[in-house]
């Protein structure tokens, strides 16, 4: 469900846009997952299990502007705006290294290779940037790719800092919030460009199956698969979706989307791939040792 959902959101969204203005498709999208997960979990567990305190609002609203409003704004943002999904994927498939980035400003002991999977990494979204600085006049690709790793920097941060947050203990509590909050700014920003409601509901049916799609099985499905993973498979096994995912949109596009693939996009896919491979193995190498030491703390 990971592998294959959210690797094919890209396609998703490339076809709820269309005919769709690309915020308001997004704000609403996250308005109604978070409703309808509100809702479920309060029918499951009362009212009171989706009480949060007045300190906590300003952290979930943080995390959800940071996480949904900006990662997910960008990638919708330069698709819109005719950015391959395969490549937004591949720019995207970089989280791992701006996290072990912000853990070494941070103070944290990080592995030579780990440093070294950056770099690779790095290259390899150089070489993907490479064929759209080399065209004359591409600077809405360019950036619109830049925005996209911006959107990503944002995750990182909102990932990185939210254990140091004052959150709900319920993880799907917490994802509710955020994608509430995450809608109403996302809706928000859309009204103040101009983004017209009319245009929303007169989208085509591939545009609203999209949506639904979006909704249901790419924020709902995914997200609760995501989380039963957390607490049932190897950390290891877990972030391997990490470098699944882009092969997936990748091929997506290439299938349904007509995008091509060029020498230079297979390389620098290959690159950032095994850079991300190289930071999630040794980082998930690192947090399965630190357990037992975890365990006996807690004894």
């Amino acid at each position: 469900m990971v592998y294959i959902v959210w690797g094919s959101t890209y396609l998703a969204i490339e076809y709820s846009i269309r005919s769709m203005p690309p915020l308001l498709a997004m704000g609403s999208r996250f308005l109604a997952a978070g409703l309808l997960m509100g809702s479920v979990l309060a029918i499951k567990y009362g009212l009171g299990f989706l009480k949060i305190t007045r300190r906590q609002i300003p952290f979930l609203a943080l995390l959800g502007a940071l996480l949904l409003g900006l990662g997910l704004g960008m990638v919708t943002l330069a698709q819109f705006n005719d950015v391959p999904t395969g490549i937004v994927a591949l720019l995207i498939s970089a989280l791992p290294f701006w996290i072990a980035i912000f853990k070494a400003i941070d103070g944290a002991k990080t592995s030579i290779w780990s440093w070294v999977g950056i770099a690779i990494g790095f290259v390899g979204v150089g070489i993907l940037l490479m064929p759209e600085l080399s065209k004359p006049n591409n600077g809405s690709h360019i950036f619109w790719m830049l925005m996209v790793i911006l959107g990503n920097l944002g995750w990182a941060f909102g990932t990185y800092i939210a254990p140091r947050l004052d959150l709900p203990k319920s993880t799907l509590v917490v994802t509710t919030y955020q994608m509430l909050f995450a809608g109403i700014a996302m809706s928000s920003a859309g009204l103040i460009v101009g983004e017209d409601v009319a245009d929303l509901f007169d989208a085509t049916l591939s545009s609203w199956l999209g949506w639904i799609f979006l909704v249901l099985i790419g924020s709902i499905a995914t997200y609760t698969a995501y989380l039963w993973l957390i607490g049932n498979a190897p950390v290891g096994l877990i972030a391997t979706y990490a470098y699944v995912n882009p092969v997936v949109a990748v091929s997506l596009g290439v299938l349904f989307l007509d995008e091509k693939v060029s020498i230079t996009l297979l390389l620098g896919a290959i690159v950032v791939i095994s850079g991300v491979f190289l930071v999630v193995r040794v980082e998930a190498r690192t947090v399965e040792t630190a357990k037992p030491n975890m365990e006996v703390v807690q004894k």
